[in-house]
């Protein structure tokens, strides 16, 4: 393939591929108590380290010290999942029947190319590493550019981990660079035998084409673009309006709008009654508080995505301001249409990355269940309903279970806690196979694959 990075950049991604190949045949031969070891050790060096980690990482990100902290716990908490994954079995996942058994094996070298709105917990030390890292699998990391000094810290600090526990080297490498042909060759690489990514769906389409097209296809497990839609059905509106419209505010906004589960559409049925949510919103937004977003970048990205939206459809409500000295502002945009345009356009259909949703007037029941039938995979579908929307909440859920991986009644999606249920998924465009998660103890199954063993002496 084509490049337009320098030939010892193509160089270091063979190298890190080539000695993650070699490594992976020690590496997935270790006892699990051993790479318990290893990923307790990392753990303890990320509380050790804690305070410059949230210092640089705020300096790269601007999520705020109090986010930051709480996802470097959720982080650790996650990492002690995988170590007691991997301490519970000696050196394979296996299934046995009387004659026959089926052993899951680790795939081989992982890709892992991570988040610009998680730096701790969707990155270098994420779920994706430590799951890989946890069964068997070697690992690359691909450092996300929106935050390099932040990724190298905790590249350093598993680099650490593996040279005070002993494991082989090319247990885990990481890869730096801006140039979107970097990730692309990494994919491409064919000593590469998984990818894992979180992104934007222009660029997890175009690695997942890689991944697919290549002449021994990979595993490209993405998660990518997600509308995440909020249906409200009428007794529930009129009950909670002011409920509703705050904590329907508040989870469009919560980190400017920079979580892969913000809701991107609202449903009602139009009614005369509604009147009170929307005055009860427009109030919330107009004095909504201004949070910076990432970096230029996205901020840049958002503004685009806001001009389209302003050219075809009506603005509900608004913070923005000409007064705000705030770098690179989260201005909150509500846009408001009927269902019959948002059937039509499919282009409406996609997320907005920022604190954006759209606020979608049905005519009828009907008219609603129509717009299901028209929506994308999403990551999370929440229903509002009272005992007495039961009718219709019935119909809604039987349509919407086929459009997300998460379905939410009475409550609105960001958050997610890691655990043994956790699944965080959904049909495309929300990832590239609905069957697994990208968060929770279940993620290691991404990186295992069965081995079918029959008549073999015991």
């Amino acid at each position: 393939m084509s490049s337009h990075y320098s030939d010892p950049q193509q160089i270091e991604i063979e190298k890190a591929l080539l000695l993650a190949d070699q490594g992976f045949q020690q590496y997935r031969n270790l006892s699990g108590s051993r790479r318990g070891q290893f990923l307790r050790y990392i753990a303890q060096e990320l509380e050790a380290k804690e305070s410059n980690l949230i210092t640089v990482a705020q300096e790269e990100t601007s999520l705020g010290i109090p986010r930051l902290e709480m996802e470097l716990k959720r982080t650790l908490n996650e990492i002690s999942l995988f170590v007691n994954l991997a301490e519970s079995k000696k050196t394979s996942f296996s299934r046995h029947s009387i004659e026959e058994e089926v052993k899951d094996i680790p795939i081989g070298p992982v890709v892992v190319i991570g988040a610009s709105n998680f730096p701790f917990a969707i990155s270098v030390v994420g779920t994706d590493t430590i799951s890989a890292l946890s069964v068997g699998c070697t690992v690359v990391v691909k450092a996300h550019p929106a935050h390099p000094h932040t990724c190298q810290l905790l590249g350093d600090i598993v680099k650490k981990a593996c040279k005070k526990t002993e494991m082989p080297n090319g247990t885990f490498q990481i890869i730096h660079g801006q140039c979107h042909t970097i990730a692309q060759s990494i994919v491409a690489q064919p000593k590469t035998s998984g990818v894992a990514f979180t992104g934007s769906l222009t660029g997890g389409t175009a690695l997942y084409k890689i991944a697919s097209n290549r002449t021994e296809p990979i595993p490209f497990h993405a998660e990518m673009g997600s509308l995440n839609p909020v249906f409200a059905l009428p007794n529930k509106l009129s009950e909670e309006s002011s409920e509703l419209a705050l904590n329907f505010l508040e989870a469009v906004t919560l980190f400017a709008g920079q979580m892969c589960t913000k809701p991107g559409a609202f449903f009602l049925i139009n009614s005369s009654e509604n009147s009170s949510f929307f005055e009860c919103l427009q109030d919330a937004v107009h004095s909504a508080n201004v949070p910076p977003m990432l970096n230029q970048g996205v901020y840049e990205n958002y503004e685009n995505c806001i001009t389209k939206l302003k050219q075809e459809l009506t603005l509900f409500a608004s913070n923005e301001s000409s007064e705000s000295e705030i770098e690179n502002p989260a201005y909150c945009r509500i846009f408001e249409l009927d269902s019959a345009q948002f059937i039509k356009s499919s282009n409406l259909r996609t997320e907005a990355f920022g604190p954006a949703c759209l606020l979608i007037r049905c005519k009828n029941e009907d008219n609603m269940l129509q717009c299901i039938e028209t929506l994308e995979g999403s990551l999370t579908g929440s229903l509002h309903a009272s005992k007495s929307d039961h009718h219709l909440a019935n119909k809604v859920y039987h349509k919407l279970e086929l459009k997300v991986g998460r379905l939410i009644w009475n409550g609105f999606p960001p958050g997610v806690i890691p655990g043994v249920a956790t699944h965080h998924g959904g049909p495309w465009p929300a990832c590239t196979n609905s069957s697994y998660t990208s968060i929770g103890i279940e993620a290691y199954k991404r990186f295992i694959r069965p081995l079918h063993k029959k008549g073999f002496p015991d």
